[in-house]
């Protein structure tokens, strides 16, 4: 075990995961290898979301009961897509209507933000407020934890967060679409 974990160690110490996904790219690693590699790169990345001091702000939002939290994940709601929007244009400015489209299809969509929302531990934090569980959608909850960034005045911090969740969903995706190129070349 202590062999496996001073490996492990040593394959994160590598220059950079530049190197790694270039090395990947040009195929010059065995498959299993590369795709060991590139698990490693992608589970060093996580999303970070920013905490809101307003206790009584985080309160209102957690703990309002049923859909009276509607204001909050419609305010939140409209925020992020443009954030997500914004960030997805200056990560990829030369991508086409069709990538653009599609790529926003699901950044913007409850599912993903429901994971998004377990990433970034927020169903954890819910838990802390609201010790008696209620039944809500994770993702209406992102954005309405968005609506709080917002009304505290964090729009720097709105910017990275949506900045990141971008980077988690190419990151996902390309491992995604170079998985199955390697499929359909075996």
């Amino acid at each position: 075990m202590f062999l496996f974990q001073q490996n492990l160690q040593n394959l994160k110490n590598l220059k950079s995961i530049a190197f790694v996904s270039s090395m990947y790219k040009q195929n010059q690693l065995p498959s299993h290898l590369s795709r060991f590699l590139l698990s490693i790169s992608d589970s060093t990345k996580t999303i970070t979301l920013p905490k809101i001091n307003d206790e009584k702000l985080l309160a209102s939002i957690f703990t309002v009961p049923g859909n009276s939290h509607r204001f909050y994940r419609f305010y939140g709601d409209k925020a992020y897509n443009y954030y997500a929007v914004r960030a997805l244009k200056l990560k990829l400015p030369d991508a086409t209507r069709e990538e653009f489209v599609k790529i926003t299809g699901v950044l913007v969509t409850r599912k993903f933000l429901s994971e998004v929302a377990k990433v970034c531990e927020l169903d954890k934090m819910m838990l802390s407020y609201n010790k008696a569980g209620v039944n809500c959608n994770l993702g209406e909850m992102v954005e309405a934890y968005c609506s709080g960034m917002l009304f505290n005045g964090m729009e720097e911090e709105m910017k990275k967060f949506t900045s990141e969740v971008v980077d988690y969903y190419l990151k996902n995706y390309n491992k995604q679409h170079i998985t199955n190129n390697e499929e359909k070349s075996l």
